[in-house]
C-alpha cells in the first residue's frame, strides 16, 4: 500500500517536471526563433534599404553629372549671353538656345528648367506661371553660401502643394565671375518609382524618405492620396536617426502601428534625407506565430506520452527515493555529502518532507542574509546551519572582505578629497606666485621708467598704460582666486561675471543662461565647486578647444543643480587626454562626486559637452 502510494506520488511528481521541463524547452525554442525571424526580418529590409539608398545616390549622381556636362558645354553661359545681348535678335537667339536645352531636359527626363539672374528674377523657364517667389525664398533660406558650386535644394517646405519640390542649382560662371544661376526642378516621380519596389516586403512593407524637419518626401503606401509634407514622422526612432544614436528596430511608426524598421541616410552634402524601410510586426510574425501554434499542439502530444510512459516508470524509480532521503537531509544542514547511505526506514514519505522543510528554513535565512549584505548591511546577524555548514561560512568571509572593501573605498574617496584639496590649495599658490611675477615685474618695470624718464609726457603716457594692464591683471588673477560676485551675490552673479572674464580676454563667444525653478539660496560650498567646475571647463575650452562659441546653461530644480558646457572646438579623445595629464577632467569628475553628483564628458571633432548632476540634499 505504502509503495502505490509512493509510486502515485512520483508519479504526479514526474508529470509535473516532465510538464515543466518541456513547456521550458519549448519556450526557449520559441524565443530563439522569434528573435532569429526578427533579425532575419532586419536584415533583408537592411538588404533592401540598401539596394533602394544606393540607387537613389546613383540616380542623383546621374543626374548631376548630365547637368555638369551640359554646363561643360557652356550651354547654359551661351543661353544667359543671349538673353543678356543688346542685339536686335537676342530673342530668336535665346529661343533657339532654350529650345536646344529644352530638349536635351527632356532626354535627361528634368521636369522644369528656370534660367535667373545674380538677383534670382527669372529670365526664362519652361513653366507658364511666375515662380519667381518661390525661387527667391528657396534661394534666401536654403542655397548655401557657396553659390558657385553645384547644390541640390531641397525647397519641399515651400510648396503649395505640399509636394515634393526638389532643383539642381547650376551656378553660371562667365570669366570666373557668377552672372547668373539655372534651376532645374527635380521629376520626383523617378525617385517615388524606387521607392515602390516592395519586392520582399511583403503585403505592408514600405520604403520612405523623411527630412530633417520630420516630415515624408516620399508619397506613404498607406496615404498614397496625401501629400507627403502634411504627414509627420517624429517618432523617438527617427529624431536618434538623424541624431547618430543608436538605432531601434521595433517602434511605433507614423501611423501609430508596431513595426520593424531600419533607417540609413541619404548621403549627400546638401540633404538631409533619410531613408525608412519598415514592415508591420503583426505581419513579420505571422510564421513565429505558425510555429507557436504547433509547438502547442506537440507539447500537449508529447505530454500525453509523459504521462503514459511516468506511469509505468513510477514504481522503478520509488527505490532511489531512500537514498535520496539522507543526502537531502545532510544538505539540510548544509553538508555536501561524498556519497548517499541507505536507510531502512519505511517512513520515507514524511522524512524527506521534513527535510525539504528544515532545507527550505536554512536555504531562506541563508537568502536574508546574503541579501542583507547585498545591500550593504554588514552588521546583520547570521548563524550557520551547522559547525560543517560551508555556504554561511563562506558568506561570513564574503561579509568580512566586503566590510573591508567598504573601509577601504571610504579611506580612498577620503585620500581623492584631500588631494583635490591640496591641489586647490596649490593653485592658490600658483595664483600668488602670478602675482609676484607677472604684477611684480610689470611695476618693477613702472617704478625703472619713472626713475629715468620723470617729466617726459609721452612716457607717462605709456607708463598709465602700464598701470592700467597691471591693474586689469590684478583684477583678472584676484577674480580666478575667489570672484567677491559669489560671496556677495551668489552663484549666478559669479558665472556671469566669469562669462564676462572669458569674452574679455579671449576672442570666444559665450552664451550664458540661468534657469532657477525654485527660489532658494545654494550653499557655499555648493556654489563654490560649481564655480570652479564650469572655471575648470572653460579653461580647458580656451586653452586647448580653439572653439568660437561657448554655451554655459544651468538649470536649477528642485532635486539638483543641472550644469551643461558646450563648446564647437575640435574636441579630443578622453583616454589620451587622461594619459598625458587630464588633471581638469578629473578635478571636474571628483568635484562632482564630492557633492555627490556626477559629470559625463562627450566630446567628437564637432566640439565637446560637459553635464553636471549635483543633487539637492533634502532636509
Amino acid at each position: 500500500m505504502k509503495s502505490l502510494k509512493i509510486s502515485s506520488k512520483l508519479f504526479l511528481t514526474h508529470t509535473a517536471i516532465g510538464l515543466v521541463v518541456l513547456v521550458v524547452l519549448c519556450t526557449g525554442f520559441y524565443i530563439v526563433m522569434r528573435d532569429a525571424l526578427i533579425q532575419r526580418t532586419i536584415d533583408q529590409l537592411l538588404s533592401i534599404n540598401i539596394l533602394k539608398n544606393d540607387l537613389i545616390k546613383e540616380h542623383f549622381r546621374r543626374s548631376r553629372n548630365d547637368l555638369q556636362a551640359l554646363e561643360l558645354e557652356h550651354k547654359f553661359l551661351g543661353l544667359y549671353q543671349s538673353l543678356a545681348q543688346d542685339a536686335p535678335n537676342k530673342s530668336k537667339s535665346a529661343k533657339n538656345e532654350f529650345g536646344e536645352i529644352s530638349e536635351l531636359l527632356k532626354v535627361y527626363e528634368f521636369k522644369n528648367l528656370y534660367l535667373l539672374d545674380t538677383n534670382f528674377q527669372v529670365l526664362f523657364s519652361t513653366k507658364e506661371e511666375n515662380v519667381y517667389p518661390l525661387l527667391k525664398k528657396s534661394a534666401d533660406s536654403l542655397l548655401r553660401s557657396e553659390r558657385n558650386l553645384f547644390q541640390i535644394i531641397d525647397a519641399s517646405a515651400y510648396s503649395a502643394s505640399k509636394k515634393t519640390l526638389l532643383y539642381y542649382y547650376i551656378p553660371i560662371v562667365d570669366k570666373n565671375q557668377v552672372v547668373g544661376s539655372i534651376w532645374v526642378e527635380e521629376d520626383f516621380q523617378k525617385v517615388q518609382d524606387i521607392l515602390l519596389e516592395n519586392t520582399g516586403m511583403g503585403n505592408t512593407g514600405e520604403s520612405y524618405i523623411a527630412a530633417g524637419d520630420y516630415r515624408l518626401r516620399s508619397t506613404s503606401r498607406f496615404f498614397p492620396d496625401v501629400p507627403p509634407l502634411t504627414i509627420k514622422v517624429d517618432t523617438e526612432a527617427i529624431r536618434n536617426a538623424f541624431r547618430g544614436l543608436s538605432e531601434d528596430h521595433i517602434i511605433d511608426d507614423y501611423r501609430g502601428k508596431k513595426v520593424l524598421s531600419v533607417q540609413r541616410p541619404i548621403e549627400n552634402a546638401t540633404l538631409e534625407w533619410m531613408l525608412i524601410s519598415e514592415m508591420d510586426f503583426d505581419e513579420a510574425m505571422a510564421p513565429i506565430i505558425e510555429l507557436r501554434n504547433y509547438l502547442i499542439g506537440t507539447t500537449l502530444i508529447i505530454l500525453l506520452l509523459i504521462v503514459l510512459i511516468t506511469f509505468f516508470l513510477s514504481n522503478a524509480i520509488a527505490r532511489p527515493i531512500l537514498e535520496l532521503k539522507n543526502t537531502v537531509f545532510s544538505l539540510s544542514k548544509g553538508i555536501i555529502p561524498n556519497q548517499t547511505p541507505l536507510t531502512s526506514s519505511t517512513d520515507e514519505i514524511i522524512q524527506i518532507t521534513r527535510a525539504i522543510n528544515e532545507l527550505t528554513d536554512g536555504l531562506k535565512r541563508t537568502t536574508d542574509f546574503a541579501q542583507e549584505i547585498g545591500s550593504g548591511n554588514f552588521k546583520t546577524s547570521f548563524k550557520t546551519l551547522s559547525d560543517s555548514d560551508m555556504l554561511g561560512q563562506a558568506l561570513l568571509h564574503m561579509r568580512d572582505e566586503l566590510l573591508i572593501l567598504r573601509e577601504k573605498e571610504i579611506k580612498l574617496d577620503r585620500e581623492k578629497a584631500i588631494a583635490l584639496l591640496q591641489g586647490q590649495e596649490n593653485e592658490r599658490r600658483r595664483i600668488i606666485q602670478e602675482l609676484h611675477d607677472g604684477v611684480g615685474q610689470m611695476l618693477t618695470v613702472i617704478r625703472m621708467q619713472v626713475d629715468r624718464f620723470e617729466g617726459d609726457s609721452e612716457l607717462k603716457a605709456e607708463i598709465k598704460n602700464q598701470i592700467n594692464n597691471t591693474v586689469d591683471e590684478v583684477k583678472r588673477i584676484s577674480y580666478n582666486v575667489m570672484p567677491h560676485a559669489l560671496i556677495d551675490y551668489g552663484l549666478e552673479a559669479a558665472l556671469r561675471g566669469l562669462c564676462d572674464h572669458v569674452k574679455k580676454y579671449s576672442s570666444i563667444t559665450v552664451d550664458f543662461t540661468y534657469v532657477k525653478d525654485i527660489d532658494r539660496l545654494l550653499t557655499f560650498e555648493m556654489s563654490i565647486a560649481l564655480f570652479r567646475i564650469v572655471q575648470e571647463a572653460l579653461t580647458n575650452i580656451v586653452k586647448h578647444a580653439h572653439a568660437t562659441k561657448v554655451s554655459l546653461h544651468v538649470l536649477d530644480k528642485e532635486d539638483e543643480i543641472y550644469v551643461v558646457v558646450e563648446d564647437n572646438g575640435k574636441g579630443f579623445v578622453e583616454s589620451e587626454v587622461l594619459k598625458k595629464d587630464g588633471l581638469g577632467l578629473r578635478n571636474i569628475r571628483e568635484r562632482a562626486k564630492l557633492l555627490d553628483g556626477y559629470a559625463e564628458i562627450h566630446s567628437s571633432n564637432e566640439g565637446t559637452s560637459i553635464e553636471v548632476h549635483i543633487p539637492i540634499p533634502t532636509t
